[in-house]
């Protein structure tokens, strides 16, 4: 199969917010209901992807081996077939249409534009619950990401300096799977995070991926990756939660560390009052957090003597 490159002159920017109507189909065209959209004069397929799939009983997910998305396809009764959206999907290489994928990250709310996307191929996955009537087979496909943006590529692990370049192949392939973990980890935290939980931001372009419990103290690759272990943070709250600086009860209630100057609090530019509700956790988050309380809240900061120090590595980086 002849390799594709990502369009340059895409009108969407990966992890910017759009929405459906005006901003996508408005420029696009297409169906403006359901997850596959097929506009008749325009070389595209449209994908949307969230949590709609539930109400039909399954769930789009990311492939842990691989790091390839996997996508179920429309008929919410009976067995799926490959036709209509199914079959533009299984066949947008053949007829030259991009693939474009974007989350809808709820009811009223703007799609993420996720990126461009190449179908690797399909399966059938059976005993599937349907909408209405019995369980049936649904066709899953395997799609995979044109080209890694900002968000995804390594920043606190793994980063590939200069230097490091010049290294073993050794080395650089135990760097390799550290960056194709930490782009799997940041897949499947923004499947389960929409939004900065102390800033309400959206946008990806503007936040980082924050492990919950930290990379470096996780005891299995599977914490490493779960996206259930992670909040999308911008740059200054990931700084306050990833130091110890604040944390968040069960509930979603916001703690902040006694120790935290009032010059801070007051100049920063986040509303960091204490107990403000900022969203409810899953469960898996729940257990994530209770470490977070126990271990990082009010100790890590006072366990770097030199913050210089730090401020010069994240500068390096």
């Amino acid at each position: 199969m002849e390799r594709l490159l990502p369009a340059t002159d895409l009108p969407f920017d990966v992890g910017a917010l759009y929405h459906r109507r005006s901003e996508i189909h408005g420029v696009l065209g297409g169906q403006q209901q359901g997850g596959i959209s097929t506009p008749v004069d325009k070389p595209f397929v449209i994908i949307f992807t969230g949590e709609a799939g539930r109400s039909h009983g399954y769930d789009d997910f990311w492939n842990e081996e691989d790091g390839v998305f996997n996508y179920f396809g429309e008929g919410q009764s009976g067995d799926m077939k490959m036709t209509s959206g199914n079959r533009a999907i299984s066949q947008h290489v053949n007829e030259g249409k991009r693939l474009l994928v974007f989350k809808s990250l709820g009811h009223g709310q703007p799609c993420r534009f996720d990126g461009e996307f190449i179908c690797l191929g399909s399966y059938v996955r059976p005993d599937t619950p349907a909408t209405r009537g019995p369980n049936r087979d649904a066709i899953v496909f395997r799609l995979q990401p044109l080209s890694r943006d900002s968000f995804l590529q390594p920043n606190k692990v793994g980063y590939q300096h200069p230097v490091e370049m010049a290294l073993g192949s050794t080395t650089a392939l135990k760097l390799s799977a550290v960056r194709t973990k930490q782009e799997l980890f940041r897949r499947r935290l923004i499947a389960v995070e929409k939004k900065c939980r102390l800033t309400s931001i959206m946008d990806l372009r503007f936040l980082r991926a924050s492990h919950i419990k930290p990379w470096a103290i996780c005891e299995t690759g599977n914490e490493r990756t779960d996206g259930n272990n992670g909040l999308l943070l911008t740059p200054h709250a990931d700084l306050l939660f990833d130091k110890g600086w604040v944390t968040f009860e069960e509930s979603g209630r916001l703690c902040v560390a006694g120790d935290l100057p009032k010059t801070v609090r007051t100049k920063i530019g986040i509303n960091l009052r204490e107990g403000r509700n900022c969203g409810k956790f899953n469960s898996d988050q729940q257990a994530y957090l209770e470490f977070h309380r126990n271990k990082i809240f009010e100790k890590r900061y006072r366990q770097e003597s030199d913050p210089l120090e730090d401020l010069v590595q994240s500068l390096a980086n």
